[in-house]
């Protein structure tokens, strides 16, 4: 997946500039239903094992956390907890949306 765009371009004085305060993953809307996923004792601390399971990539280990609400993934993930899924398709329409062109 190619990053998807978490920043707005703002012009100041006749200049572009990045905002990176802005961020699009408020926009990240669920149209499929989610999944469930419940971490084994190996997925502890490793959302990359967490993403690479349901997804058969690593690359949307943040996601997983950004959706769950998850802030250290050192700390928060413990074995026995439940995690929403973000359907694949969700995401992809999601990154098409915000696309960097």
């Amino acid at each position: 997946m190619k990053r998807t765009k978490f920043y707005n371009i703002v012009t100041v004085e006749e200049i572009n500039e990045l905002d990176f305060l802005w961020n699009s993953l408020s926009d990240f809307t669920t149209e499929y239903a989610v999944d469930y996923y419940r971490i084994v004792a190996n997925d502890s601390m490793r959302p990359d094992l967490i993403s690479y399971k349901c997804y058969g990539t690593v690359d949307f280990w943040w996601l997983i956390l950004v959706f769950n609400g998850i802030e250290n993934p050192f700390t928060d993930l413990v074995e026995g907890m439940i995690l929403q899924i973000p359907n694949k398709l969700d995401i992809y329409n999601f990154q098409r949306k915000f696309m960097i062109r």
